[in-house]
């Protein structure tokens, strides 16, 4: 069973002599932006990247990825993933349990959401990006992010009285979330007051910053430095 399971998880490549690459560490990467070593920035460009890169630390993401530094490539990615999939399969569970007034749950819940979002302004405006071998998986990684953010913001409309109308069940959360991130909006649930308006435009502001991903980062374009880092 076990070694089905490896099948299934690493294909033909065997975990423990896969490729193994330099690891460079999130404060190195820190040192690059702020010495621009990769970048040509200024401005509110710069102040932006130096951010995002520094927030980074204070989220657990770059920590599972250190812990799993001296495992080979395929092993940290795999690593990597599977904290995204708890990141997707917990706001859902939250949703199906009703374990949305859960405070300690709920306030992880936003701390994830924070961490996705920093996340994706950071794959915007600091690109570690192969083109050529990971495409495929960076798009499917994605589109679990966006599930994972649709999920999230259902849990913090179930949370509140925010809408015309309660949402007392999963569903109806996950519905008005849905439909609010993919810029749908039905009308027969809508924000009622100025917490649930806020949150509607974040919401939004999350699908637009979905879009200006895809297209700044799987669409070809000419990047402003030839550096290609295999780490993230």
């Amino acid at each position: 069973m076990k070694q089905h399971l490896k099948k299934l998880v690493y294909g033909n490549t065997d975990p423990r002599k896969g490729t193994k690459v330099h690891v460079i560490s999130h404060f190195k990467k820190i040192e690059n932006v702020w010495n621009s070593s990769q970048y040509y920035d200024f401005g509110i460009e710069r102040i932006t990247r130096l951010f995002l890169v520094v927030s980074k630390v204070f989220f657990p993401g770059i920590y599972i990825d250190y812990l799993s530094r001296n495992s080979t490539y395929q092993h940290r990615k795999i690593t990597g993933e599977f904290y995204i999939i708890f990141k997707t399969v917990m706001p859902f569970l939250m949703l199906y349990y009703s374990l949305w007034h859960e405070h300690w749950l709920f306030v992880i819940n936003i701390y994830l959401l924070i961490e996705t979002f920093l996340y994706i302004f950071h794959k915007i405006f600091l690109p570690e990006h192969n083109h050529y071998k990971t495409h495929n998986r960076s798009l499917i990684l994605l589109f679990f992010n966006f599930i994972e953010v649709i999920a999230s913001f259902g849990v913090v409309y179930a949370a509140g009285n925010y809408l015309n109308r309660p949402v007392d069940n999963w569903a109806d959360a996950l519905y008005f979330s849905f439909i609010t991130g993919a810029t749908i909006g039905y009308g027969d649930y809508h924000p009622v007051n100025e917490a649930g308006k806020l949150l509607v435009m974040l919401q939004i502001i999350s699908t637009l910053s979905f879009l200006i991903l895809f297209f700044n980062f799987f669409a070809p374009r000419v990047q402003d430095t030839g550096f290609v880092d295999l780490d993230k």
